[in-house]
């Protein structure tokens, strides 16, 4: 009965083992899958700079360039510095959030490994009690 027991007790420690090992999995995918945001965002952003860029050139050149303002070029333009600012808030925030949510994922997968640890611990002791007992039963029958 004790051996049931003990492997009975093992197997629920290897399906927790199985499940936690799943959700690490999953943790780290969807830390790559941050990382990858989080390339996507400094992509959009250099997007957005480029296109502004674009933009603000044209209308300097049409708009401002022979008024009566005094701009020098087209990063002179309240428009554009206003723009800038936008993308930069925008991106910067993203960005924080991006790296909370990666700060938040590793504290999962550690708090996870560590559960992990204890239980291959306590599988190790339960195995070798299995054992024992085995070989105590085994022995005790030879002796009859």
């Amino acid at each position: 009965m004790a051996e049931a027991i003990l492997n009975e007790t093992l197997l629920s420690y290897i399906h927790r083992r199985n499940q936690i090992n799943t959700k690490i999995t999953q943790y780290q995918n969807s830390k790559t899958l941050a990382a990858a945001e989080t390339s996507d965002l400094a992509a959009w952003k250099t997007a957005k700079y480029q296109a502004l860029r674009t933009e603000c050139k044209n209308i300097f050149s049409v708009s401002y360039k022979d008024s009566t303002y005094n701009y020098v070029d087209y990063t002179e333009i309240p428009e554009y510095r206003e723009e800038v600012e936008y993308i930069d808030c925008y991106y910067e925030a993203e960005v924080e959030d991006m790296t909370a949510w990666e700060t938040q994922l590793e504290n999962q997968i550690t708090t996870l490994s560590v559960e992990l640890q204890e239980i291959n611990a306590f599988m190790d002791s339960y195995k070798t009690m299995l054992s024992d007992n085995i070989k105590n039963d085994y022995n005790y029958s030879e002796g009859l």
